[in-house]
């Protein structure tokens, strides 16, 4: 799959072109080695044949064929039916495998569609949802009793978070199809984490899990998309009040590293087993702790959080031990600092 994506770059007259001259190349080699590349040509169909129209994968396919046809009939020396025969068979592979691959693309984009079309219609129903769940948390509203009070909040978390999942699954889709704009400023970090503080607090009250905050007085600003780094802060945040015991402390950190910025999200919960870390930020992983056989996570919201940093040229990572609680860090590059302007250095300078 890397291999399809990184030709998905090209464009499809360009990974035409480069199919046809990497079936020349295989022939010539068969030609005039008579080694056995038959599996390489392969190589070409799948590329064209996942992102083209179906036509370029059948004509690849009969080029295949033909190259491999002409590398036999050179190497026998009476040739028969049997080279024939088997070009025929060949190119019937080789259709098969193209037009298998150009029907699975066509089914995971159409696939792809209906979860955004789903999704995005969910939007909006949820969000008149949150908007009366607001008025019923309302601490202001004294027409309410406290047990009314206090089940609208418990409504009003879980519709925030079904609202951060809908949002997870649209982003996912659109950043794995290079459709996510991403516009980058020099923010403060101490902002980002108090933006996603402010957006986290009902849920840590309810939880009643404390948050504490460690921030440097030289943090240095960051190269990032405000909104987006938001997000993963609150998704990782929301991940650490999720699985923390009642009366514990979950620690913001920041701090500068090198050329970069690291917010850490330190919490004592349970922690995730070893063998699971290195899966932990694929597509709906589900991990379980064997001792206790509660869940850890999904999954999803850590893939959003990975994608999303990646795109913006950070790195995320996880470190946790059973029993000790978890750790994620998320690195973000430090805004470049401000050059002074040498005009305004000069003036300075005669002023004096």
């Amino acid at each position: 799959m890397r291999l399809l994506s990184f030709f998905g770059r090209f464009s499809t007259t360009d990974q035409m072109i480069l199919g046809v001259l990497m079936v020349l190349f295989l022939g010539l080699v068969d030609y005039l080695s008579g080694w056995e590349v038959s599996i390489l040509y392969l190589i070409p169909i799948a590329v064209v044949a996942w992102h083209g129209e179906r036509w370029r994968g059948i004509v690849l396919s009969i080029c295949c064929a033909v190259a491999w046809l002409i590398a036999d009939l050179v190497w026998v020396s009476q040739p028969g039916a049997v080279p024939y025969w088997n070009a025929a068979v060949r190119l019937g592979i080789f259709l098969i495998i193209s037009l298998t691959l150009h029907s699975l693309r066509i089914a995971r984009e159409r696939q792809t569609e209906l979860i955004e079309f789903v999704v995005h219609d969910l939007r909006s129903p949820l969000t008149n949802v949150m908007a009366g769940l607001h008025l019923l948390a309302d601490p202001d509203n004294e027409t309410l009793t406290d047990t009314h009070r206090e089940a609208g909040e418990i409504a009003l978390i879980s519709a925030e978070r079904m609202k951060h999942l809908i949002d997870a699954l649209l982003d996912i889709s659109r950043m794995e199809g290079d459709r996510m704009p991403i516009r980058l400023t020099d923010v403060q970090p101490c902002q980002l984490a108090d933006g996603a503080l402010n957006q986290v607090s009902l849920w840590a009250r309810n939880a009643r899990v404390s948050i504490a905050r460690d921030y440097p007085p030289d943090a240095r600003p960051v190269r990032a998309d405000r909104a987006l780094i938001e997000r993963v802060l609150v998704n990782l945040l929301g991940n650490a009040i999720r699985h923390s015991p009642p009366q514990t402390v979950i620690t913001l950190r920041i701090a500068n590293v090198g050329d970069a910025v690291a917010f850490s999200i330190i919490d004592q919960g349970p922690g995730i087993p070893a063998e699971w870390l290195s899966r932990i930020f694929d597509k709906f992983t589900q991990v379980a702790a064997r001792k206790s056989g509660a869940a850890v996570g999904t999954g999803l919201g850590l893939t959003f959080c990975r994608h999303a940093v990646e795109a913006q040229d950070g790195r995320i990572g996880i470190e946790s031990q059973e029993g000790e609680g978890t750790t994620v860090t998320v690195t973000l590059p430090a805004a470049p600092a401000e050059q002074a302007d040498p005009m305004e250095g000069a003036l300075a300078a005669g002023g004096r």
